[in-house]
Order: C-alpha cells, then sequence, then structure tokens
C-alpha cells in the first residue's frame, strides 16, 4: 500500500507547495500595494486548490498510517504532528472567512484590527505547514 500512497502523499505535497507559493505571491502583492485588490475568481480558485490538496493529504496520509497504527499512537510526535494538521484545517476555515477582505478592499485602507487576523493567519499557516513537515521527519525518533 505504501508503494502507491507515499508517492502520491509526497506528489500532493509538491502541488500544495506550488499553490502556497502562488497564493503568497498574491498576498504579498497586495500587502506591498503593488496590488490594490486581488482577483475573486484566482483567490477563491486558489482556496479551493488548497482544500483540495489538504484532503488528498489528509487521505493518503491515513492510508499510510493504517498499517502502523499501533505504532504511530504510541509516538508523542504522531500527536503533535495531527496538531499541526488540525490547525492547518481551523486555519482554513479562518482564511476562507477573511480572505473576501483582500478582493474588496486596499491593504493600506484596512485598520489595524483587520490587518492583524490576516497577518496572524499567515503566520499561523506557515507555521502548521513547516510542523507538519518536519513532523514527518521527527515520527520514528526516541
Amino acid at each position: 500500500m505504501q508503494a502507491i500512497f507515499f508517492p502520491l502523499h509526497i506528489l500532493t505535497l509538491s502541488f500544495v507547495v506550488i499553490t502556497i507559493l502562488r497564493a503568497d505571491h498574491l498576498g504579498f502583492g497586495w500587502i506591498r500595494g503593488t496590488t490594490k485588490k486581488l482577483d475573486a475568481l484566482k483567490i477563491k480558485k486558489l482556496h479551493t486548490y488548497m482544500w483540495a490538496g489538504l484532503l488528498c493529504m489528509i487521505a493518503t496520509g491515513l492510508c499510510l498510517f493504517w498499517p502502523l497504527h499501533e505504532y504511530l499512537l504510541s509516538r508523542v510526535q504522531f500527536f503533535v504532528k495531527m496538531g499541526f494538521v488540525f490547525t492547518l484545517i481551523v486555519n482554513a476555515l479562518v482564511i476562507g472567512k477573511m480572505q473576501n477582505i483582500a478582493t474588496t478592499h486596499e491593504w493600506k485602507e484596512l485598520p489595524w484590527k483587520q490587518k492583524l487576523p490576516l497577518l496572524v493567519s499567515g503566520a499561523v499557516s506557515t507555521l502548521a505547514w513547516l510542523g507538519a513537515f518536519a513532523g514527518a521527519f521527527y515520527i520514528n525518533e526516541y
């Protein structure tokens, strides 16, 4: 089973990384002011791609998990990694609620109380993706 699902898991990770880079590039342009407002259709499409990638990562991860579930459930590192995955799911829901701000407003016109959640969500996303990725390498550590 790993012969099929591990390469698919890695391929999906590659897709997600490309999607993140595309979305972050647009977001940084918006924050810098080089793009006044983001294209709503592009943002919706990237968010859909991100959800598809995240769900595929979870599905392939579940297929990889099952044969090793007894071992993995005894590892604290596994639960830390799952905490990062849970954070990604919650943050994706938050991003879905906030994404329209960038399509209807310029960054410079937003008050700090609207900017802060956007920045925090971006930081949480980055840390959770890095944590989930790094967690894969520490599950076998003692």
